[in-house]
């Protein structure tokens, strides 16, 4: 089955209005294809469908249908998507941090130390490929004891030394290329602005290495622009009872493709996430806004906060928002009518919302989808009024005036790359700048 991901196409001019133009060849009406297939045929080829974030995929799909048909998870079902999720996430985020925030800013010839870090990968991509291969086996332990994915799952009993080793891996890596320390060690002992600092400079590890790069090229500001965030995981329950009446609209097509809410494009990232939390980030934030070091420091305070939680058991921390259960019945259901759920999942790169409407059946077993849909993290991030649309509209102005020079036009991408990646968008894209 292949994977319907699409492209963004980001459009940059210094001396033309609009300044930035972004485009998607995105096909957000695709989950219609679900439309007809029993719920849990779904719930097996929905990660399949739609693989980029495949668990968060899973796990918002399975919370929708589970709100839609009124069925519940059994805990040890529950525990293992939490797990597999968070991996998912420190997955992605060692993958930023080794791989393309290095790439990204070896562009720049400000960044200095950063050309030197691209060009030392091997070390790092084979610790990547490492983390791919723990993740992967993680995903194939925990799914040996059954389907933790599917709506209303009964109990699941993987092999606990396969999930035990993946685990070790997984936090091996961090702590080897980027913490230089325990994980959760990093995270109670790096709770100022200061504190990190102290870290790049005292670590040699080649995310310390990026933090030295960003500050020492004065680009901790970079970026910075006006957009709110979504609510706080907190307050979950709340934003989808809000979502889901636009989401059920005749208009709704329009909605997904560029969100709004309250009528203001809004973020939604893991500096969104880190922000709500308070400590490092929003100390970050209140000297640089969302900047490109607030940004930074975000994936290094979650991917610390996941990988020293892979190890804990989910009953632990049942009171973090993030472990919550965010699923909520739309519109309640009876036997004369559709049943709707709206379920939500902590993505790696921002809230990622599923709304299923389902045919009302004598069991769920034999309930079928009638109409699917999916609002991802992109469409936040990279509305024509977004993020980081703002963020590229103040590169492009900076560039005006420059146009002529090659070196300064090179530079101006380099810029909007960087940019691009700090936020960065759900599935690939191309740059043009003229």
């Amino acid at each position: 089955m292949s994977d319907l991901a699409g492209q963004l196409h980001i459009r940059l001019h210094t001396d033309a209005a609009p300044a930035v133009r972004i485009t998607s060849s995105r096909p957000l009406t695709a989950a219609r294809v679900l439309a007809g297939k029993p719920v849990a045929t779904v719930a097996g080829q929905l990660p399949l469908l739609f693989s980029v974030c495949g668990t968060a995929q899973a796990v918002a799909c399975a919370r929708a249908c589970e709100a839609a048909l009124g069925l519940a998870p059994a805990p040890s079902a529950r525990e293992a998507r939490t797990l597999l999720l968070r991996a998912e996430t420190a997955k992605e985020h060692l993958w930023r941090l080794l791989l393309d925030w290095p790439k990204a800013l070896a562009r720049l010839d400000a960044a200095q130390g950063a050309v030197h870090l691209a060009a030392q990968s091997a070390e790092r991509e084979a610790a990547m490929a490492a983390a791919m291969r723990a993740f992967l086996q993680l995903r194939a332990v925990l799914g040996t004891g059954g389907d933790p994915f599917l709506p209303g799952a009964g109990s699941i009993r993987p092999a606990a030394d396969g999930v035990d080793a993946a685990r070790a891996v997984l936090a091996a890596t961090a702590t080897e290329q980027v913490f230089g320390a325990d994980a959760g060690q990093w995270l109670a002992t790096t709770p100022t602005a200061a504190d990190l600092h102290h870290w790049a400079a005292d670590t040699a590890t080649p995310a310390a290495a990026l933090v030295r790069a960003v500050t020492g090229a004065g680009l901790a500001d970079f970026g910075r622009c006006d957009v709110d965030p979504l609510p706080a995981a907190a307050e979950a329950s709340g934003l989808l009872h809000q979502l889901a009446p636009l989401l059920a609209d005749a208009d709704a097509d329009a909605f997904v493709a560029a969100p709004r809410l309250d009528g203001q494009a809004r973020e939604t990232t893991p500096l969104a996430r880190e922000l709500a939390r308070g400590g490092l980030v929003a100390a970050l934030v209140a000297d640089h806004g969302n900047g490109l070091l607030p940004r930074l420091a975000a994936l290094l305070a979650e991917l610390a906060r996941d990988t020293a939680r892979l190890g804990a058991r989910v009953q632990d921390a049942t009171d973090e928002p993030e472990d919550a259960a965010i699923a909520v019945a739309a519109e309640p259901g009876t036997d004369l009518g559709p049943c709707v759920g709206v379920g939500a999942a902590p993505a790696a790169r921002g809230l990622l919302v599923h709304r299923v409407v389902v045919s009302p059946a004598a069991t769920p077993d034999s309930a079928q989808v009638r109409d699917y849909r999916i609002l991802a993290p992109t469409e936040w991030n990279f509305h024509p009024e977004g993020v980081v649309a703002r963020g590229l509209a103040d590169i492009a102005a900076a560039g005006a005036g420059q146009r002529a020079a090659t070196s300064a036009s090179g530079h101006l991408e380099a810029l909007a790359r960087l940019h691009v990646t700090a936020v960065d968008p759900c599935v690939d894209y191309r740059l043009s700048v003229s």
